[in-house]
Parts: structure tokens; sequence; C-alpha cells
């Protein structure tokens, strides 16, 4: 019997389902098995793989909620285009009515021990966005930083970082955003100026 028989058939415990949804070499046949299996843990590790089929995102995709659809912009694991970005920010996010934890991860990306492909994809527009709607105590110099150190940070979005004020009690964990934000100031202003 084969590993998608077995996830067909119910055959394989939930330990071994999830052991292979994490697996960076399970085949595409074998993710789509355990994407349309019932099991959610199973699908939740499989929407973190770095190796997902685009076949097998786009069925964890398509179900209810958020939490899938996170991991899946957070890995940049499924092409999307710009409006699917801001419809699920709007739908889900918008003013803060969600996990905020899960919005930054998806939209920035996860920081420090995680990999972060994801986050490379976010529209820069969306990005200016959820940081107007960030609530000030959200705007912690750990926070700011990752909106600087964002691969789409637009030069507008760089310039408001770089000029505005941050308490002292707020900047503990990313060093310098201020500096950071002007570097980028300089940066997207040259690129600018190059391609005019």
């Amino acid at each position: 019997m084969s590993f998608v028989d077995a996830i067909k058939n119910n055959e394989m415990y939930n330990s071994e389902l999830t052991g292979l949804a994490k697996n960076r070499f399970t085949d595409g046949e074998i993710q789509l098995a355990i994407a349309n299996h019932p099991y959610r843990l199973a699908k939740s590790y499989l929407a973190c793989n770095p190796n997902i089929t685009q076949e097998a995102a786009e069925v964890l995709w398509d179900h209810r909620g958020y939490v899938f659809k996170s991991e899946l912009l957070r890995t940049g694991a499924i092409d999307l285009d710009e409006q699917t970005y801001w419809d699920v920010y709007n739908k889900y996010f918008k003013k803060n009515s969600r996990s905020h934890w899960r919005m930054m991860s998806a939209f920035l990306g996860q920081a420090y021990w995680r990999e972060n492909h994801g986050a490379n994809k976010t529209p820069g527009a969306l990005l200016e966005q959820i940081f107007d709607d960030l609530p000030s105590s959200e705007k912690r110099g750990y926070t700011v930083g990752r909106f600087v150190e964002h691969n789409n940070c637009t030069l507008e979005l760089a310039i408001k970082i770089s000029v505005m004020d941050l308490d002292e009690n707020y900047n503990y964990g990313y060093g310098d955003y201020k500096r950071k934000a002007q570097l980028k100031v300089a940066e997207l202003t040259k690129k600018q100026l190059e391609s005019a």
C-alpha cells in the first residue's frame, strides 16, 4: 500500500501524517493527500513546509478562516495577485480584529528564528496601510524595524518612520530604527534617481 492510499484510507497515525507534512522532501502527491485529509494539525504543518507544492497550497488556501492563509503568506508558498493580499488583510486583520502576531507574521514574515520568504511579496502600498492602521502602542522599535527592513518598504513609509518620534521605552529589542529608516530613505532615493 502506498502512502497516498494509507492517507486516504485513514490508516496512518496522526504522528505519521504530521511527520510527512513537516518533511521538506515529501512529494506532491502525498502533500495533496494531506491537504485533503481532515486532520488539521498535519495541514497546519504542511502550510509551513517550505517545499509545499502550488497545488497543495491552493487546497489549503481554499479552507475557511485565516490560519492556513497566514502561514502560506508568511512562507510565500502560494502565488497571489496584489488584490488578494489586500482582501485577506481587510477581511481578517484590519483594525487589529484578529491575532496581531499572526497578522505581523503573515505580512512582515517571521523574525529571527525562521526564514522570511513571504514578507518579500507583501505589496508596498499594503505595508503603508498596515503601518498606518497599527495603534501607536504597537509601533515599538522592534516592529517599526521590521517595516524598514522589508524588501518592499516604500520611500514614503521609510520617510514616515525616519521622522517619527518613538518613546525610548518602546525602542528595546531592535536597535536604532531611526538610523535604519534614514539609510533606507537614502537607498530608495538613489534607486529612484538612477531609474529616472
